[in-house]
């Protein structure tokens, strides 16, 4: 299957489980007769979005067609598509500016490595637009053990799916796990899909995690996107007990980004200095 192929595939995926989620009521309809399946059909959606029904019957079955910008916008609000989902809608549909080539730094900034052990005790780490982890504080080395991974797999998605411990530890793993694919999906389309380096790396890490997680293989076809960002997370340690944290991701020029899992109450922040009491200093890894 060429790579055309599997973009128009995934784009009837997607339309196909958007549409699936709206209801009738959802849109100012009457719900009707029951229905077989769940959503809007196909000629409700048509009409609501301004299309011809047979014109979106062959955008959905995956064929050979062009939408144009216009078309597009009046989908992704006929479906309520928030803005992560419109920007996976606009790649999927090859209608998108392919700017996702972004260089990734052979160094990192040693102000933002300041930056990430001023955190303390609070764990801190940096990544790159391949969400591959670059730089840590020792809170983050005492949590999650980064300098015994290779450098071809220090990566957030083998933190999630390939950490057993840490897996074990988070609290509603599954609902964070799933964050993360749908945040995983998002980044691919910004990055430009697979009409970008970037964007096609992304994509090999996707498919290895599918290869490496039944879980994840099965999510990641509900086709979820999501914006990223923090949230809450409770870590059980089997030592120092309950670790409730808010995850923060701030944005840095050249598309590293800063995670930080800082305290969310004294309990916690007590908890954390006895993680990692020594003073931080620089650890570093450069993924080539």
């Amino acid at each position: 299957m060429s790579e055309a192929e599997e973009r128009r595939e995934a784009l009837s995926s997607f339309l196909r489980s958007r549409r699936a989620r709206l209801s009738p009521e959802d849109v100012g309809l009457a719900p009707g007769v029951r229905r077989r399946t769940p959503g809007l059909r196909r000629e409700e959606l048509a009409l609501l979005a301004g299309v011809g029904v047979t014109w979106y019957t062959w955008l959905e079955q995956g064929r050979n067609i062009n939408p144009s910008p216009e078309v597009l916008t009046s989908l992704a609000r006929t479906l309520r598509l928030d803005r992560a989902e419109t920007a996976y809608l606009f790649r999927l549909a090859g209608n998108h500016p392919l700017d996702g080539d972004v260089d990734v730094p052979d160094e990192v900034p040693a102000a933002l490595l300041r930056l990430m052990h001023a955190q303390w005790p609070a764990p801190a780490f940096l990544i790159d637009v391949n969400w591959d982890v670059r730089a840590w504080n020792p809170g983050a080395e005492a949590l999650f053990g980064l300098s015994a991974w290779p450098p071809e797999r220090c990566n957030l998605a083998w933190v999630v799916f390939g950490n057993a411990v840490h897996r074990a530890r988070i609290v509603g793993w599954e609902a964070h796990a799933r964050r993360f694919l749908a945040q995983l999906r998002s980044a691919y389309a910004e990055r430009g899909g697979d009409g970008t380096a970037a964007g096609r790396r992304l994509a090999r890490l996707i498919a290895q995690v599918r290869e490496s997680c039944p879980e994840a293989d099965r999510w990641l076809d509900e086709h979820q996107v999501e914006e990223r960002a923090g949230a809450e997370k409770d870590i059980r340690h089997e030592e120092l007990g309950l670790l409730r944290v808010d995850q923060h991701v701030l944005q840095s020029p050249g598309g590293l980004q800063l995670v930080v899992l800082a305290p969310r109450d004294a309990e916690t922040d007590g908890r954390l200095r006895r993680l990692a009491p020594a003073a931080p200093t620089a650890v570093l890894t450069t993924i080539a």
